[in-house]
């Protein structure tokens, strides 16, 4: 805890010390404009000088302000409101191009897909009541475990069975 008051109690001895040098600089600057008038007018007539010369180069300096800023004004006016304007034409351009493309190309393509996974699905549901109705399998030739075939007949018909025969008639 002491080493952080420390800064803080030097920062208060050094704006003392500078308060007290402050004060003993203004009475000695003043004791001695009092104890000679001929002196204080000369040095008063010396920063009366020193102020026009401050205030016409301050004068200038803003005219160079008005000019540096006209100039980005017409920068801005005549070369970044043209880029602007093009930018914003081309967004419009995408943003047409992306509608139209939307309209024409990905919704029909979304509607026929939607469809035809629906005729699918129907097929599926149709294809597996009749198949639950008639308790048929199908005629196809299944591998065994030794490489031959054999006919999906002659094995007794399971519900995974039934499963591979509905996914292999929706995919042929």
């Amino acid at each position: 805890m002491p080493e952080e008051t420390r800064p803080n109690t030097k920062l208060l001895i050094g704006m003392i010390v500078g308060g007290v040098l402050f004060i003993v600089v203004t009475v000695l600057i003043i004791w001695f404009l009092a104890v000679d008038p001929q002196r204080t007018a000369n040095i008063r007539d010396m920063f009366i000088i020193a102020l026009a010369f401050v205030s016409v180069f301050i004068g200038a300096l803003l005219a160079v302000l008005v000019w540096q800023l006209q100039s980005l004004i017409a920068l801005l006016r005549n070369e970044i409101k043209p880029m602007l304007i093009n930018a914003n034409q081309t967004v419009n351009t995408v943003r047409g191009t992306a509608v139209f493309m939307s309209d024409n190309l990905a919704r029909p393509a979304i509607k026929a897909f939607s469809f035809l996974s629906g005729l699918r699905g129907m097929a599926d549901a149709v294809g597996a009541r009749a198949s639950a109705r008639t308790g048929a399998t199908s005629r196809r030739r299944r591998p065994t475990p030794n490489g031959a075939t054999e006919s999906a007949a002659t094995t007794p018909p399971t519900e995974a069975g039934a499963a591979n025969d509905t996914a292999a008639r929706a995919a042929g």
